[in-house]
């Protein structure tokens, strides 16, 4: 064998030793074959469950080992995971989780990982209203709805699901071992009211941003 063949081959085992990440993979819109393609070129090994009415599903089943659907639908299965992702979290799944409504099989898998203390990390494109896709969509971000979503993603926060950009996904999976949020410390996004009233949050170890309030705080240079 060639030096590069070997080097294949270790990278191979070692890839295949590594615990899995298991995806979720639901049907929101928006951004599907970017986040598809950053996450296939993460070096992850990903275990995906996702169903066959999923419209592009070909396009995911390259970029992992896809589950039956028979087997994730029933219980999550007996893997060590290092992390649960949920690509594309939106506000009725993220709802369903709060509620306790768990009839979905997603939302059945994602309340036995947080059980089970497997990190969760989900995407926060799709159900953030402030978030850069959303604004796109046209969402109102200051209506009085969309604070009743921030309040939902708030529980979700505490109840251990960290909420996330693809770059920040990536850069936790990418460290030794990834943390599941500790339940009791809620970690919500400041919005550009909460740096407005109060710029000095946005200095705290754990602040989280959204896009617009980053942009409000880079305009003002704070």
């Amino acid at each position: 064998m060639t030096d590069e063949q070997i080097e294949r081959l270790v990278t191979n085992i070692l890839h295949r030793l590594q615990p899995p990440v298991l995806v979720m993979v639901t049907d929101a819109e928006g951004y599907r074959q970017q986040i598809c393609r950053r996450l296939a070129t993460s070096g992850q090994r990903m275990q995906l469950a996702l169903d066959d009415t999923i419209a592009d599903s070909a396009q995911w089943q390259k970029t992992g080992e896809v589950l039956p659907a028979h087997v994730w639908h029933k219980a999550l299965p007996s893997e060590p995971y290092r992390a649960l992702l949920l690509p594309f979290l939106d506000y009725p799944l993220a709802a369903q989780l709060v509620n306790g409504n768990l009839q979905s099989p997603v939302a059945q898998r994602l309340h036995d990982a947080l059980l089970a203390g497997i990190p969760v990390l989900a995407l926060r494109y799709h159900c953030d209203p402030e978030s850069e896709l959303n604004q796109l969509c046209g969402v109102k971000a200051n209506s009085a709805y969309a604070a009743k979503i921030q309040s939902t993603l708030s529980q979700l926060a505490a109840a251990g699901v960290t909420l996330c950009t693809m770059n920040e996904l990536l850069n936790i999976l990418a460290s030794d071992q990834p943390e599941a949020t500790p339940v009791g410390f809620p970690r919500r996004y400041l919005t550009v009211t909460d740096v407005e009233m109060n710029p000095s949050l946005a200095t705290t170890p754990d602040a989280l941003l959204t896009d617009a309030a980053k942009d409000f705080l880079n305009e003002r240079k704070i």
